[in-house]
C-alpha cells in the first residue's frame, strides 16, 4: 500500500523521516521512512487494526525497533523478560553534536555505565530512552554524573538526563512514564544535567501555581534579581541551610556568608537560616 492510498483514509496520517517525539501519535516505519497517526483520533478497533497493518508479517515492527519502543511509544503490548522485577526508564537528549558523532558508538558506551540495563534505542536524531532493571548495584547521583560529564568529554557532547523510578510493569506503566516525558520536556532546560524526581518534583508540581501568582513575580523581581543573590539562595538550599557547608561550596569563608545572609535579611525580611523562609526564596528564584 502506498502512503496516498493510507492518506486517502487516514487524513491525519504523516510521513516523515524520523520518529516524532509526541507520545498523542502513534508511529511505525514504513518503507525506510516512519509514518504516523494521531492516537487521540482512533477508537481502540482502529489502533488494533493500525498495529496489525504494520506491527506484523514482513514489516514486523518488533524487528525494526525495540520491544521496549514499541510498548511505551507505539502502544504494542509485550511480555518483559521479567515480570516480578522493577524497571527504571532513563531519558536522555544530547546537545551540541556535530556531523561526525557516531550515535552506535556513544549509545553503547552509555548503555555500559548502567548495571542490568535491558535495551538503549533513539526515538528521534537526538533523544532516546534507556530501560534498567533494580538492582542493588546502581550507581549513587554522584558518580553518575562524573561518568556522564567524562562520556560528554569524550565525545564532544552535552548530554541531559532524567533518571526515572524503578516502577513494576503494570498497567499504570505507560501513563507514568507520559509523566516522566512531561517532567523532563519541562525541566531540560533549567541548567542540570541530571534530573531526578526529588530534584525537580518542588519546582514542577508547583510551577502551575507560581505561573499564576501576582505576589511572587514582585517578590522575586524586589528581591531575587541580581546574581550573586541566586547563587547564596541555591548554596543554603543546596546545603539545606548549613551555613558551613554552603560557604564551601561558595569558597568563602562562614563569617563572609554570615555577612551576606544578614544583609540579605535586613532589605528582605527573609532569613535564609530559617527553612520556611530560605524555601519561599527558591521558589523566587526559578
Amino acid at each position: 500500500m502506498e502512503f496516498n492510498e493510507i492518506k486517502s483514509i487516514y487524513s491525519d496520517a504523516q510521513l516523515t523521516d524520523l520518529p516524532l517525539e509526541n507520545t498523542n501519535f502513534l508511529s511505525f516505519p514504513f518503507k525506510n521512512k516512519w509514518i504516523h497517526f494521531e492516537k487521540l483520533t482512533k477508537t481502540s478497533s482502529e489502533i488494533k487494526l493500525l498495529n496489525f497493518l504494520f506491527v506484523s508479517k514482513k514489516t514486523n515492527l518488533s524487528s525494526v525497533v525495540s520491544k521496549w519502543q514499541n510498548y511505551l511509544i507505539n502502544g504494542v503490548e509485550f511480555s518483559p523478560p521479567t515480570l516480578d522485577s522493577e524497571f527504571r526508564i532513563i531519558q536522555f537528549i544530547i546537545l551540541k553534536k556535530d556531523s561526525y558523532f557516531e550515535k552506535k558508538t556513544w549509545l553503547n558506551a552509555f548503555k555500559s555505565m548502567f548495571n542490568d540495563s535491558e535495551e538503549a534505542f533513539f526515538i528521534s536524531e537526538t533523544s532516546g530512552l534507556l530501560i534498567q532493571k533494580k538492582s542493588d548495584e546502581n550507581l549513587p547521583s554522584d558518580e553518575l554524573s562524573a561518568i556522564i560529564q567524562t562520556l560528554d568529554d569524550d565525545f564532544s557532547i552535552k548530554t541531559i538526563c532524567y533518571i526515572g523510578q524503578f516502577w513494576p510493569i503494570n498497567k499504570e506503566l505507560k501513563s507514568i512514564f507520559e509523566e516522566e516525558q512531561f517532567i523532563f520536556e519541562k525541566q531540560k532546560n533549567k541548567g542540570k544535567s541530571l534530573l531526578y524526581l526529588p530534584i525537580v518534583a518542588l519546582h514542577h508540581y508547583t510551577s502551575e501555581s507560581l505561573d499564576k501568582s501576582v505576589l511572587m513575580p514582585i517578590l522575586k523581581k524586589k528581591y531575587t534579581t541580581q546574581p550573586e543573590l541566586k547563587e547564596l539562595i541555591l548554596a543554603m538550599w543546596h546545603s539545606q541551610g548549613n551555613i558551613s557547608l554552603a560557604a564551601k561550596s561558595l569558597y568563602v569563608h562562614r563569617n563572609t556568608l554570615q555577612y551576606r545572609i544578614e544583609r540579605f535579611y535586613d532589605v528582605s525580611g527573609l532569613s535564609l537560616r530559617n527553612m520556611d523562609d530560605l524555601l519561599l526564596c527558591y521558589l523566587l528564584i526559578f
